[in-house]
């Protein structure tokens, strides 16, 4: 397949270029059956450029791999503070926030995999794990008062759970534990024990 024609970009502009190889790369995976799809050469074609063009902002196809799974864990945190914007109460902003992580895993499945592949936390799935945490927090009974220092470990156990609930829910196909319960329903029981869990912490602080 020729390469389509792509006008220059102004001198001075090689982050633009590189967004619209992440934005190339995003579509291509979007579309595609499996990862392995996804080569230099058909970035560097639904970019516009030559393939050659793409190693002045990435090393190799894993560094493409790498800041396209980090566009999109920045990318579901905007999903998910659009989710629970203000006007309904603390656990309902939880609740939306979590249902949001999971429909994008479903909606993006290949985009998901990648997102939680790194054995180590990424600086936007920090990011991801403190909105989460941010939000639990929101719910104490007392939210002026002190932090139970239980938070980080009750908000990591509800990241962890909502992800086997994404894992689960990625595909059409229903899993052995979804079949005759909602994910909906799973992501509710999930929210509502790691607030009892909070509140219990609170009431010992």
């Amino acid at each position: 397949m020729a390469t389509p024609i792509r006008r220059r970009n102004a001198r001075g502009s090689g982050a633009l270029l590189r967004e619209e190889i992440l934005a190339a790369a995003t579509d291509l995976l979007d579309r595609a059956d499996t990862e392995a799809d996804l080569t230099l050469r058909g970035i560097a074609c639904a970019a516009g450029i030559t393939a050659p063009a793409i190693y002045a902002h990435f090393p190799d196809r894993d560094a493409i791999l790498t800041a396209l799974a980090e566009q999109a864990w920045r990318d579901v945190v905007v999903e998910i503070r659009e989710a629970a914007a203000p006007g309904a109460g603390p656990r309902d902003r939880l609740h939306r926030g979590c249902a949001t992580y999971v429909a994008y895993a479903q909606r993006h499945p290949l985009r998901y995999a990648m997102m939680t592949r790194a054995g180590a936390l990424t600086p936007a799935a920090a990011e991801a794990l403190g909105v989460v945490t941010r939000g639990l927090a929101d719910c104490r009974l007392n939210p002026d008062g002190p932090v139970p220092a239980e938070l980080p470990r009750i908000a990591a156990a509800l990241s962890t759970a909502l992800h086997g609930v994404a894992m689960l829910n990625r595909t059409g196909t229903p899993s052995m534990w979804l079949s005759d319960v909602s994910p909906a329903d799973v992501i509710t029981t999930l929210v509502d024990s790691a607030v009892d869990q909070l509140n219990r912490a609170e009431e010992n602080t």
